[in-house]
């Protein structure tokens, strides 16, 4: 009789451990399917703060351009600053602004100005030039090697986890992944380029690494522009700025002035635009990136991309 009733105690005590396992188990996943529709209701109110943001964006420099002013998107970096509050809900937004033609264009740069950015940027001369190479390679739609860049068969030969696009840049983290770029000379370029726009190049606002990056412009003529651009003082025209400078740099603009006009801008009229969303406590975050022009007194997003 003892050991019947020992059995049942101890068959007891199993089931009590297994309806505890299974109520811990039913327990997780309600946790884990609360959990995801929390974050998938967040997710929603985050992404629709981010939208907000650009949307907020184009209409304020909609405003900006119904003012009238010679270039009124001129200093847009500093025109949305701080978080903003949607609604009552816990949502929030924060959007960064800047001139596309700050940058150099990475998709419409050529072989020459991308060679001139990383020199700039004080990468050496022989490495900025094979770099140079081995970007248009993997970027141009045909699998025809430079004498110092590189195709697919080199990416297939080294074993690389990434072959060139033979296409377009989707992003700029992609160039990593170009042969014979660091982690280094990525961070000291990324800076710099840009993946949206026309590839015009704002000569009043554009840092000196981009400035002379441009065909036409040397030391001498990036450092009148950078000095305009801190005391405010814009050019209008590539005749203006000649007449600033030294006979030896003006007939070097003059020389570029068929190729320069093409790169070139003297107002903001493509800014892109980052909005963050997100709800406050929470972990989810979402970007919205977009593009917005010009067209007379009107500011168009052309452009947008949500992450």
């Amino acid at each position: 009789m003892r050991r019947e009733r020992g059995f049942a105690l101890i068959a007891a005590l199993w089931l009590l451990v297994a309806l505890s396992a299974l109520a811990l188990e039913v327990s997780l996943v309600a946790r884990e399917r609360r959990l995801a529709a929390a974050n998938t209701l967040e997710g929603t109110q985050a992404r629709a703060a981010a939208d907000a943001g650009l949307e907020h964006a184009r209409a304020r420099l909609t405003g900006m351009l119904e003012r009238g002013a010679l270039d009124p998107w001129r200093g847009v970096d500093s025109v949305l600053a701080g978080d903003v509050a949607l609604g009552g809900g816990g949502a929030r937004y924060r959007v960064t602004l800047r001139d596309a033609g700050r940058a150099l264009n990475l998709n419409r740069a050529t072989e020459s100005e991308l060679r001139r950015l990383f020199v700039a940027l004080r990468v050496d001369a022989g490495e900025a030039d094979r770099l140079a190479q081995v970007i248009m390679d993997w970027r141009d739609p045909d699998d025809l090697r430079r004498a110092r860049g590189a195709e697919r068969e080199d990416y297939v030969r080294d074993g690389a986890p990434v072959l060139p696009r033979n296409g377009p840049l989707q992003s700029l983290d992609e160039l990593r992944y170009a042969r014979g770029m660091t982690p280094e000379i990525l961070a000291l370029a990324r800076t710099y380029l840009t993946l949206l726009g026309t590839g015009q190049v704002n000569l009043n606002a554009a840092p000196r690494p981009v400035l002379l990056a441009l065909p036409g412009i040397g030391e001498e003529t990036a450092g009148v522009l950078l000095r305009h651009q801190e005391s405010r003082r814009p050019f209008h025209s590539l005749a203006d700025l000649g007449l600033e400078l030294s006979s030896g740099a003006r007939g070097a603009l003059e020389a570029a002035t068929s190729a320069l006009i093409a790169r070139a801008t003297f107002e903001t009229r493509e800014v892109e635009a980052v909005s963050d969303g997100w709800v406050e406590g929470s972990p989810v975050q979402v970007h919205a990136h977009g593009l917005l022009v010009r067209a007379r007194d009107v500011a168009f997003l052309v452009w947008r991309r949500t992450e």
